[in-house]
């Protein structure tokens, strides 16, 4: 896979490989900081994930440095992309953001542990994936 490959990560593989470091989604954030893939975000992408990392920072009693030096790191190296204005194509409107996300920046895939997301399957050419499918797609 080259390593301009544009993927965005749902806000469920960035809470899990942070907290959970021995898992998948760990493997998932540390090919990215690797470089062997380029991360995509929205405003609102970015947004969840800052409001459900702290909560989870909070929940598990972690430094709330943790926090905002993740946060510090994805609004560095992640591509900032504006809204695509996708909407009304998920069976959870929240998930809209992810598929807004993928096709405002040419992104090849999703990976989330999402059921409503992977039910799509596929959405213009942005194919929906597990963590353990994305995984075992880059070989990691």
């Amino acid at each position: 896979m080259p390593a301009d490959l544009a993927v965005v990560l749902d806000t469920n593989v960035w809470i899990s490989g942070i907290f959970f470091r021995r898992g998948i989604p760990a493997r998932i954030l540390a090919a990215w900081r690797d470089h062997r893939f380029e991360v995509v975000v929205t405003p609102d992408t970015l947004a969840e994930l800052e409001t459900t990392l702290r909560q989870k920072t909070i929940q598990f009693g972690a430094d709330p440095l943790l926090a905002d030096e993740w946060l510090d790191h994805i609004r560095t190296y992640a591509r900032q992309v504006p809204p695509a204005g996708v909407s009304g194509v998920c069976r959870d409107p929240k998930d809209d953001q992810f598929l807004d996300a993928a096709v405002s920046g040419g992104a090849r895939y999703i990976v989330s542990g999402d059921k409503d997301l992977q039910a799509l399957d596929t959405y213009q050419h942005v194919k929906v994936l597990s963590p353990r499918e994305f995984v075992e797609l880059m070989g990691l």
